[in-house]
């Protein structure tokens, strides 16, 4: 028998698949394909360090938010991996990003300290509102599916990428390579709780636009740094 929102999360996973940034922007391309200059990949690497940083806070909040006890560990390990990164046996998901910084000849404090640029800030911004002034299931559309729904496939060879035209190696791209595994198990939690959920029309409508936002801010924000580096 399926589940009471199976066919919904299908049709969720199906529109971020459509409208990914991850993958789907013009800056991925022309990163993956070398086009983007060495100082233009420390633009990057900085405004992508500044929502790395901030990205467990939304973890935290919606485990804040869970009241089932067996979805609320998934989240937990989730929130346990991004912040220590011990489950996957690697560092800290921010740590790793800065590793791939450090490869691009930047120094710490050009990631730690890098001013936002505005489509960072609200992008930052909407991680914030979705998981705490939404539901907590637009909250579980807007991170675990519109934005861990959009690594898996796309990292790994994004990582390649980078070690072919940047020069970087296996450990300065961990961070991407990481994220290949551990956000196909994370978008997986938000698949189990929406997939489980009795869902009303409004309900559905509400997560569908939290999603369309989430993806909007995300397209928002590589036209940023892409204006930027480019």
């Amino acid at each position: 028998m399926a589940a009471p929102s199976e066919g919904f999360v299908r049709d969720l996973f199906a529109m971020v698949k459509q409208r990914r940034s991850f993958g789907g922007h013009p800056l991925w391309h022309k990163i993956s394909a070398g086009k983007v200059s060495r100082d233009g990949m420390k633009v990057f690497a900085a405004q992508f360090f500044l929502q790395v940083r901030e990205f467990p806070r939304a973890v935290s909040a919606l485990h804040s938010q869970c009241h089932d006890p067996e979805e609320r560990l998934k989240l937990a390990e989730s929130l346990y991996e991004e912040e220590t990164g011990k489950i996957s046996g690697s560092d800290a998901h921010p740590e790793l990003f800065i590793r791939f910084g450090l490869g691009l000849g930047m120094k710490r404090e050009e990631m730690t300290e890098a001013v936002p640029l505005p489509s960072t800030a609200s992008l930052i911004d909407w991680f914030e509102l979705s998981t705490r002034d939404r539901t907590f299931a637009e909250g579980i559309g807007a991170i675990n599916v519109a934005a861990e729904g959009q690594v898996v496939t796309n990292f790994g060879p994004f990582a390649r990428a980078l070690e072919k035209h940047y020069g970087l190696t296996r450990d300065q791209v961990a961070f991407f390579d990481v994220h290949e595994l551990a956000d196909r198990d994370h978008s997986d939690v938000g698949d189990n709780i929406l997939s489980r959920m009795e869902l009303s029309h409004g309900e559905r409508e509400k997560i569908c636009a939290a999603v369309n936002r989430s993806l909007d801010m995300w397209w928002q924000f590589f036209d940023g740094m892409e204006r930027a580096c480019c």
